[in-house]
């Protein structure tokens, strides 16, 4: 196997061999031709759907043949010409990037293209190798909050703490209560983001986040977006999830009977097809089946809320916060609770799951937390449903799933 490959890279190098400035509608009618010799099906999947399944675009990537070691210019001509021939799989977040950065990122030096030299370069003689170092960076950390500092009134701030501390959730404590939350907010933020304490330490500081878990912070953090995921998920992203499902042989079969499924049971199989969609990967990577408990589980109805950090028996696939449902979903008197069991920490909720996960992931937020580590991308997906800048590396399958669901009418 030769370092190089013989044919996107070969027409790139002729084409670039004297000209300084990368011509991309050049390259993108070379990649048309290739395909049309290679992989025609590429290019009728696209003109029947407007998007590609993810066998064809492993196929895509496969067949553009930029070898083992190409250069990053090469790299970043294969990724506009793809974008430049196939429209809609462009993906622009918070109005960042290009579009093609899902295909090949040059400041990050991921997605799909690299992925594959990646995979390749495994199967190398010892001889044909080259190594080079490379930073190893942390990918599964939360998103990181704005650094804050104490306004100088530490002993206001302190007075509001002690008032929030003693009052008891109840009408005639709410407006002191949320008048104390907003004037130790600051305070609040600086502790939490420079000392990253736990969850039990902050709900010990501030116990209020146990009746109003999202009280301001969420709202604060990210602009007011607090109700972004409760209007797109039923509404707009669950349709368009069902369209790409349905072009998957792999996973269409998780929406058997989806027609005859109560709220909650049609929110939990959305939620398990998202795990198939962005599965695990590298170091995080656990089977699909379990995959899912690290966001819900299950224990049988009857179950006390208090036994769910200390019962043997409970659910205890992860130590980061979970949805634990108590009964099953078809169950009329089941419950959702907030679970961080390392914490010991419960929090009932008397919501159906679509608002449970609504709440769960914004309380990752507001305790700057790391996101379960197997599910990083369906995190950043979330983070796509509120409208928020991705905070983690995860984000390649991301980024492609999304110019899926864009594509969908």
């Amino acid at each position: 196997m030769s370092a190089r490959g013989p044919q996107m890279e070969t027409c790139l190098r002729e084409t670039n061999q004297n000209q300084p400035t990368t011509n991309t509608e050049e390259h993108s009618q070379l990649l048309q031709s290739l395909l049309q010799k290679k992989a025609p099906q590429i290019l009728t999947e696209y003109e029947s759907t407007g998007i590609l399944s993810v066998p064809l675009r492993k196929l895509l990537v496969k067949t553009c043949g930029i070898g083992c070691y190409p250069l990053s210019a090469e790299k970043l001509a294969v990724a506009k010409s793809i974008i430049t021939t196939f429209p809609s799989l462009s993906v622009r977040v918070e109005g960042q990037g290009e579009g093609f950065e899902h295909y090949y990122d040059p400041v990050s030096h991921c997605g799909f293209l690299e992925t594959k030299l990646r995979n390749l370069r495994r199967n190398l003689e010892q001889g044909q190798r080259r190594y080079r170092k490379r930073k190893v960076t942390n990918d599964c950390t939360g998103p990181e909050k704005p650094d804050t500092t104490e306004d100088g009134h530490a002993s206001s701030t302190n007075e509001w703490a002690t008032l929030i501390k003693r009052l008891r959730p109840s009408a005639e404590n709410l407006s002191a209560i949320k008048s104390g939350m907003e004037k130790t907010y600051t305070c609040r933020r600086s502790w939490i983001t420079k000392d990253s304490p736990t969850v039990a330490e902050i709900f010990n500081e501030y116990p209020r986040f146990l009746d109003m878990p999202t009280l301001v912070e969420f709202g604060k953090l990210t602009g007011g977006k607090t109700d972004l995921f409760l209007r797109r998920w039923e509404a707009n992203i669950i349709p368009k999830l069902k369209s790409v499902a349905a072009l998957e042989p792999r996973v269409s079969s998780l929406l058997k009977g989806i027609e005859e499924k109560t709220e909650d049971e049609t929110c939990y199989t959305f939620l398990v097809l998202l795990t198939h969609l962005l599965p695990p990967v590298g170091a995080s990577r656990c089977s699909l089946r379990s995959a899912i408990t690290h966001l819900v589980d299950f224990t049988p109805l009857g179950t006390s809320i208090a036994s769910l950090c200390n019962d043997p028996a409970a659910p205890s696939t992860t130590h980061q916060p979970q949805l634990i449902c108590i009964g099953d979903l078809k169950c009329t008197t089941k419950q959702y609770v907030m679970v961080s069991k390392n914490d010991k920490v419960t929090i009932p909720l008397d919501d159906g799951l679509t608002c449970s996960v609504d709440k769960l992931f914004k309380l990752y937020w507001v305790c700057n937390l790391s996101y379960p580590a197997p599910l990083s991308s369906v995190f950043t997906f979330f983070e796509y449903v509120y409208d928020l800048p991705f905070s983690t590396q995860r984000k390649t399958k991301v980024l492609e799933l999304i110019s899926q669901l864009k594509a969908c009418k």
